[in-house]
Formats: structure tokens, sequence, C-alpha cells
């Protein structure tokens, strides 16, 4: 008994120590990677940062949180890749400059009366919601590959 409550203790003590190691501090649009910056300066002229969240661990930056002031967040990995943009509201729609040629064509296509609200780089391609809610999986090269229903 005594071995499972020390062990339930360690356990217990190991997992608050990572947890109070992530946070996230308010930095400043300058102290974002460079290619994020660009980034936002080539696809939003004219729009302002509000605000610019870091997600680290106090060893490694993991990701950027970037809010603009026309309600888009995107979201940079540590070297300033865009993972995922998305409108603030469910049925606003991204422009569509950011959304790959084949994705758009095929929401074009098949979702007429739909735009895309989100897109996120996944291990399998892209993850995209559209304006209705629904959710389509794409390839790498914006193959299409289903309907998610998660």
């Amino acid at each position: 008994m005594k071995k499972l409550v020390l062990g339930i203790t360690l356990l217990f003590s190991a997992s608050l120590l990572f947890v109070s190691c992530d946070k996230d501090e308010v930095i400043s649009q300058a102290e974002l990677p460079s290619t994020a910056k660009s980034f936002i300066e080539a696809n939003f002229e004219g729009t302002k940062v509000i605000t610019v969240v870091q997600d680290d661990d106090d060893l490694y930056v993991w990701e950027y949180e970037v809010k603009l002031s026309n309600g888009i967040e995107i979201t940079f990995n540590a070297n300033g890749e865009w993972l995922e943009i998305e409108a603030d509201k469910d049925t606003d729609r991204l422009p569509d400059h950011l959304i790959p040629d084949a994705i758009l064509a095929y929401v074009t296509e098949h979702y007429p009366n739909q735009g895309v609200n989100s897109i996120e780089k996944e291990s399998h391609g892209f993850d995209v919601e559209l304006t209705n809610g629904v959710d389509l999986d794409f390839d790498h090269n914006g193959g299409f590959i289903r309907v998610d229903v998660d």
C-alpha cells in the first residue's frame, strides 16, 4: 500500500512539474520570427496585429498565436511557418489567396456557396473547415481525401 501511495505521489508531482513549465507570454510583433512577419505583411497588408502570444516551456518555443484586427487568428511554429489560419466567426471565410489552389478548386466545385473558415496543416496534409461547419481532409498536394466526421 505504501508503494502505491508513493507511486501516485511521484506521478502527481512529476505531472505538476511538467504543467508548471508550460507558459504563454504576450510578446511584440517585432519578436516574431522573420518568416511569420513576412507572411503577415504579404497576406494581410493594412491589417493590424492585435496580440502575439508565445507558447513555450522555458526551454523551447513551441508556437506563436497571432490575432489580427480583421478577426483572423494564425498559429505559427517556432520557425515562423504557419500551422493554422482561422477566421474568428464560424461563418466568416478566409481570403481565397490563402488556400492552396487545388483545395480552393475542390471547395468551389463541390461546395459553391461555402468558403473556407479555417485551414490547418496536419501530418496527412490539410484539415479544412468550411463556413457551413463541414470538415474536409486533403493530402499535401491538395487532393481530396474525405469528409471528416469526427
